[in-house]
């Protein structure tokens, strides 16, 4: 193949590659973990509400990519992803009480819980103004997920599972850190930060598994690129936003002792 990079040689290149993006280390990350932002708590509603508009897709994402699968282990691999997604026992260190509040409760309706925890109510999705950005980011993302098996799954799974933990560690600090939210508020964060480092490694070996020749290569980097320049692309509006709102008058927030769940 001319020496061109094939199977783990080129899955460890392209991760490494993505890894090290903006799309893990920006800016808005950065000042999201550290509360550096003229109103923290606007920021973080802003956040909760845009992200929402494309993350509560999440499961379409997955359903477009499951079917254009040619191998049935690959698909079991996604279905058990997706049933996840939707409820399934989750097998998390999480404490008791928390995990009793995640158990069943489909990964849409856990992030509708951290919405509802910061003010977003049917009142403020009805005046708030919806990014273009994001909008554009859930639409694009879905037609990626549709287009082939391995465009699907470098987007899916390079372009998005592989980063989704580093960037959740990052609001997840923010979050504690610098806001008043308890973990059963926040638990759709802590939840992923823990369980998509397994759902990474496992559409790691699909995409392996996957790579086999130059075409299909090009065609995971394709999907992983275009996915992580998308998430660029939103980190870069969702930054400017933050900047233009109001400083807060309010004291900083005192972090809250760690059992209050």
């Amino acid at each position: 193949m001319n020496g061109y990079r094939l199977g783990a040689t080129f899955i460890k290149c392209i991760s490494a590659e993505v890894l090290g993006s903006a799309a893990v280390n920006h800016p808005y990350l950065q000042a999201m973990r550290e509360g550096d932002f003229p109103n923290i708590d606007l920021a973080f509603k802003d956040f909760a509400f845009q992200y929402g508009l494309y993350s509560t897709m999440f499961t379409r994402y997955v359903s477009a990519v499951i079917k254009n699968l040619s191998n049935t282990e690959h698909k079991k691999v996604l279905l058990a992803n997706l049933a996840e997604e939707q409820g399934d026992t989750h097998d998390v260190d999480l404490p008791p009480g928390v995990l009793a509040s995640v158990v069943g409760q489909p990964h849409a309706s856990l992030y509708r819980r951290f919405q509802e925890a910061l003010g977003i109510d049917a009142d403020y999705c009805k005046t708030a103004q919806q990014c273009q950005t994001s909008l554009l980011w859930g639409q694009q993302f879905l037609q990626l997920c549709k287009m082939n098996e391995c465009v699907g799954v470098g987007a899916i799974g390079i372009g998005t599972e592989l980063v989704v933990s580093p960037i959740y560690d990052q609001i997840l600090e923010g979050l504690k850190t610098h806001s008043n939210l308890t973990m059963t508020q926040r638990v759709f964060f802590d939840l992923h930060s823990q369980c998509d480092e397994e759902h990474a490694a496992q559409m790691l070996l699909i995409t392996e598994d996957l790579a086999q020749d130059r075409t299909a290569c090009e065609q995971i980097e394709y999907g992983a690129r275009m996915a992580i320049n998308m998430r660029v692309a939103f980190w870069d509006k969702m930054l400017e936003r933050a900047h233009n709102f109001p400083a807060s008058t309010l004291p900083a927030i005192e972090k809250l002792s760690a059992v209050g769940y």
